[in-house]
């Protein structure tokens, strides 16, 4: 089953390579050379894995290096995480609405490191501020991404 799948993403990423082959260099360069190509080159390295039965000719322990758990959480833990999840998802979302992307997506890394992570608020902000950072600084300055503003401020 596993070389089905690899072969399919072989096959995806020959096509993706070759249908953008032809396109001006500026407009490859993501789809191409740092999506397709590089993609072709791992799945042919795991096909070729695959097929010669590399990984089972090194394991020669029989031991399976895959992690295998069978651990039962009560439901009242399910629920708990599964609510607490669904908070932080809509919470970043109703913020993106109200403040904008640029706003809210550092300040909600920074509240989920220092709540649910557990980190020092200095951390908290460290963090923060290079998902600032990164989505002004890449996004916004070098890549001329003009994210919509929120409600609040639009």
């Amino acid at each position: 089953m596993k070389t089905k799948f690899a072969l399919f993403l072989w096959i995806i990423f020959v096509v993706a390579a070759v249908s953008g082959w032809d396109w001006p260099n500026i407009a490859k360069i993501m789809p191409v050379y740092v999506a397709a190509i590089p993609g072709l080159i791992m799945v042919s390295i795991q096909l070729v894995r695959e097929v010669t039965g590399w990984e089972t000719s090194k394991n020669t322990a029989g031991m399976d290096m895959d992690q295998v758990s069978d651990v039962q959480l009560d439901k009242a833990t399910e629920r708990r995480r599964t609510l607490l999840f669904f908070a932080w998802f809509i919470g970043g979302a109703l913020g993106i609405w109200l403040l904008g992307i640029v706003i809210t997506l550092p300040l909600l890394v920074f509240l989920y490191a220092l709540v649910e992570g557990g980190e020092r608020w200095y951390t908290s902000l460290i963090i923060g501020a290079g998902a600032y950072g990164l989505i002004w600084g890449l996004f916004e300055y070098m890549l001329e991404t003009r994210w919509p503003p929120g409600i609040l401020f639009g």
